[in-house]
């Protein structure tokens, strides 16, 4: 099995899922539903260990989920974004925009995510704490607009 190490984290992650593969005839979908956190992703264990000491910030909040929908080739896109003014989370369809609750980012068929690098808390200062909303709390960005894009095949 392979393993990859990460030497640095970036402020923005982008992951994206293979959803669609095509075969000898046609385009398939993988509807699998992929269960995740929205906040507090730690990427500690990921960092190669001499690296571990240079990031003091290791944690990764969810900022925007893309969604598909549909049959490979007529499906609709939707996006679930967080605002980072009020912590509320919207969803937006071709016009349409409604608010929605967090808990149902991780019902749907995830295809792109975008993770923001959380600033507020080092690793040290969040040891020993338990997450009782992993909703809320999503900090300002760090300067600069560094992204790493890593491709996750299910």
């Amino acid at each position: 099995m392979k393993r990859f190490e990460l030497v640095h984290l970036p402020e923005y992650l982008i992951i994206t899922y293979k959803r669609f593969h095509k075969n000898q005839w046609f385009v398939e979908k993988n509807p699998t539903i992929v269960n995740f956190p929205i906040s507090n992703v730690d990427l500690y264990d990921c960092l190669a260990e001499e690296s571990r000491p240079l990031h003091k910030y290791t944690t990764y909040d969810l900022i925007s989920n893309i969604v598909h929908d549909g049959p490979p080739s007529s499906g609709s896109y939707r996006i679930q974004i967080l605002h980072n003014g009020t912590q509320k989370w919207y969803e937006l369809e071709d016009l349409h925009v409604k608010e929605i609750l967090p808990q149902m980012i991780t019902l749907a068929e995830s295809y792109i995510q975008i993770w923001r690098l959380n600033v507020t808390k080092t690793r040290d200062q969040r040891a020993g704490e338990v997450d009782e909303d992993t909703t809320t709390g999503i900090p300002a960005a760090a300067s600069g607009e560094e992204t790493v894009e890593i491709k996750m095949e299910m």
